[in-house]
């Protein structure tokens, strides 16, 4: 299903292809309508395994990343949200994609193939440097998630993914930050690597200690660099 002209405009204004003239952007929309994702909740999109699958670009909703056990079990890799990118770690290699990607909830994707990356890579300069920034970007999350899972208890890994993406802690005037989870607490924990119920402990641990406070669907944290330090105390 095509796009709505709402999503078309998040799609034109999104910074990754900020460096696609407007009028060859505007043509690949227009004629290639199988680019443009309309998916219900609980879809799989992309499937782990897939060689040379593209770029996928989250216009809206929630979508989870997953590796699936020999016995069907599902673990969570990471969520993507609107105005992120996914499969962005296949761009330079062969290797195949390491995880498949389900949405959550409703959500617009713009799927790019690897044969029209590859063209504007070639065409466009500005836009390979942007992708291979991403690539090393993606790199550099992954490596502090795995010492994150691998050297920190439960408490610590929620103030690190709390405080988006480890050592890129959201700074703002006075300090405070206001956060969403859309997804379901056993996902987080899933996310985390750690049970449920040692997820629900280290919430309480952080209200108790005022360092969190639940506010609609998320939490509001009064004092990014007290969360930071409560944990690591030499800071992120």
């Amino acid at each position: 299903m095509p796009f709505h002209d709402t999503e078309l405009a998040l799609v034109k204004s999104s910074p990754i292809l900020k460096d696609i003239p407007p009028d060859i952007l505007s043509e690949m929309l227009d004629s290639t309508v199988n680019v443009q994702l309309n998916l219900p909740a609980e879809e799989v999109f992309a499937t782990a395994g897939v060689i040379k699958p593209g770029l996928f670009l989250v216009i809206h909703g929630v979508i989870e990343l997953f590796v699936s056990d020999d016995k069907g079990r599902d673990k969570v890799i990471d969520f993507v949200q609107a105005g992120n990118i996914l499969a962005q770690e296949t761009l330079l290699t062969t290797h195949p994609l390491p995880y498949s990607a389900r949405t959550l909830t409703e959500a617009a994707v713009l799927h790019l193939p690897d044969e029209l990356i590859s063209t504007w890579q070639e065409r466009y300069p500005p836009f390979s440097r942007r992708l291979l920034s991403l690539v090393a970007q993606r790199a550099d999350y992954v490596s502090n998630d795995m010492l994150t899972l691998r050297t920190k208890k439960a408490t610590a890994r929620l103030v690190c993914y709390l405080l988006c993406h480890f050592n890129k802690a959201p700074r703002t005037p006075d300090g405070s930050y206001s956060l969403d989870l859309p997804f379901p607490r056993n996902k987080l924990a899933s996310r985390l690597n750690i049970t449920n119920s040692h997820l629900s402990r280290a919430f309480r641990e952080l209200q108790d200690a005022g360092l969190i406070v639940p506010q609609g669907r998320g939490y509001f944290i009064p004092n990014v660099p007290a969360l930071s330090k409560y944990v690591c105390p030499a800071g992120c």
